[in-house]
């Protein structure tokens, strides 16, 4: 394992992506919108609430608020009714637990519905790029730092994730909430250095909650948890990947482009403005 008690230097190649380089690439064939909504289906279940409900085609998920993606509603078939009484059935199921209607919008595949929305007056927020790859195509090479790989994250993982939000129980609950996931680390010592989670569905290994501290960022503690990760999807008969990334984060969607993911879609929420 490499020396990581030093803070780690500058290393161009680890910068923001060059300006030259133009927008984060696509395949040369964009997904269907088929295959956009399966893939959504997909990360639905890496992602699951405590509760789900569904009015037609659209599903219908709450956790207490924690995260959108636990909180919204994705819209992966048509509802089976005029959108303002599916609009309305799905806000009086939030309602009855305290939450503010959002719909989850896979930006191209259901751009006729986020067109009426954005007409009725609901502001698009926290735009996200859903990224993928082939893992067949992604490095095999032994991780460049120790990784340890848990069924469960211990304490020490949990104040890791979101400045300690982990160890709260819904936080807690949502993560641990799958059959086949695993949770990576890169530790010195008692010190959390670097986190990471995995679950794997339908063949696709799904990677989120991956975070470095701050102090020991561009040491390649990143790149050691996903390919830790990578060879445990392969273990569990997983051939692609996918990671979901907030648009505006350039750092992290740079060394996902180098580590071999692509833009298979994007999304945002609608926020009913009411």
């Amino acid at each position: 394992m490499p020396m990581i008690d030093q803070p780690c230097r500058w290393n161009s190649t680890d910068s923001a992506r060059d300006e030259n380089r133009g927008p984060f690439t696509t395949t040369s064939v964009p997904p269907s919108t088929a295959a956009e909504l399966a893939l959504e289906a997909v990360t639905a279940q890496g992602w699951q609430p405590a509760e789900t409900a569904s009015v037609g085609g659209w599903l219908l998920r709450a956790d207490g608020g924690f995260t959108a993606r636990a909180n919204s509603v994705l819209p992966l078939r048509a509802p089976g009714l005029p959108l303002e009484d599916a609009l309305a059935a799905a806000g009086a199921w939030y309602a009855e637990r305290g939450l503010p209607l959002k719909l989850q919008v896979p930006v191209e595949a259901r751009r006729l519905l986020d067109a009426e929305l954005g007409e009725r007056g609901w502001p698009a927020v926290q735009a996200t790029d859903v990224l993928a790859a082939r893992l067949d195509l992604l490095g095999r090479d032994a991780p460049s730092a120790a990784v340890r790989l848990d069924a469960e994250p211990d304490d020490s993982w949990l104040a890791h994730y979101r400045d300690g939000s982990g160890l709260d129980l819904t936080a807690r609950a949502v993560l641990v909430r799958h059959e086949r996931v695993a949770f990576a680390s890169v530790r010195d010592g008692e010190d959390v250095l670097a986190i990471g989670r995995g679950v794997v569905d339908g063949g696709w290994l799904g990677v989120s909650a991956l975070e470095v501290d701050p102090a020991r960022r561009r040491c390649g503690l990143a790149s050691a948890v996903m390919a830790a990760l990578w060879q445990w999807g392969r273990e569990q008969a997983a051939t692609r990947s996918y990671l979901q990334v907030e648009a505006e984060n350039e750092p992290a969607l740079a060394l996902y482009e180098r580590l071999g993911y692509w833009l298979h879609h994007s999304y945002h929420y609608r926020l009913d403005p009411r």
